[in-house]
């Protein structure tokens, strides 16, 4: 198989979601509990998020939904439901907060560059807002790597449905089977399933190998292994 595109997801894959989230989501709760920590750690416990220690769990639905799906039990808790602003709100927190923390993993610049000079077209599919990935993605000075970077919002979709990665494939001019997806969730890899492309899971978010394996044709530990996998020009090895 021939893999002439890589589609990328974002949080766990490019960016180390913890480091880059759950300042914005402490963040997040304070604000909706109006300083109740109280009520700001219990709203932190439906979605999966440990005000306490500003950690997430590995099942948490912020890992792997829209803003839109995880921020539903809050509305409701809240008696908010309908309430258009408190989206715009959680959005605009988001983009804020999490832009100021963003990290990407140690080995991210240097494989997406690489890839870049191998020629192949590279790709961004996240289940989050394509502003904040547009933003971080030029914070990080990357964003120029990139021929397609898309949202939640975007209009093809969330994933774990195939929309996001099927209009990457189109943008590209290439069959589905022509472009891998890398992720580290299950909706990442689902998603790739349903596109029929190469799935490739990686170990940098929650997930572990005997989660992944079972969905994926091949699992990495770090983004290094992908030039293996594609068959391209080895890493330069760094001092």
């Amino acid at each position: 198989m021939t893999i002439k595109a890589v589609l990328f997801d974002r949080d766990g894959t490019l960016i180390d979601l913890d480091k880059t989230w759950a300042p914005a989501f402490v963040y997040i709760l304070e604000q909706l509990a109006q300083g109740d920590q109280t009520l700001a750690t219990e709203l932190g416990r439906e979605a999966g998020f440990d005000y306490a220690t500003a950690t997430f769990h590995p099942d948490s639905s912020i890992r792997v939904n829209t803003p839109e799906v995880y921020s539903r039990p809050w509305l409701e808790r809240l008696g908010r439901v309908g309430d258009t602003t408190v989206l715009k709100d959680i959005d605009r927190w988001l983009g804020e907060k999490a832009l100021a923390a963003v990290a990407p993993f140690d080995d991210t610049h240097l494989v997406l560059e690489h890839l870049h000079e191998q020629g192949l077209p590279i790709g961004l599919a996240t289940n989050g807002t394509e502003v904040s990935a547009q933003r971080q993605l030029e914070a990080l000075n990357v964003k120029h790597l990139f021929t397609f970077i898309s949202g939640y919002d975007s209009g093809f979709g969330s994933k774990p449905e195939p929309g996001q990665l099927l209009a990457f494939a189109e943008h590209c001019g290439l069959a589905p089977h022509e472009v891998a997806m890398v992720g580290d969730s299950l909706h990442d890899l689902h998603a790739a399933e349903r596109a029929g492309m190469l799935r490739i899971g990686i170990t940098t978010g929650t997930m572990g190998y005997d989660v992944l394996a079972p969905h994926s044709d091949v699992v990495l530990s770090g983004l290094s292994g992908l030039m293996e996998v594609l068959g391209l020009k080895p890493l330069a090895k760094t001092a």
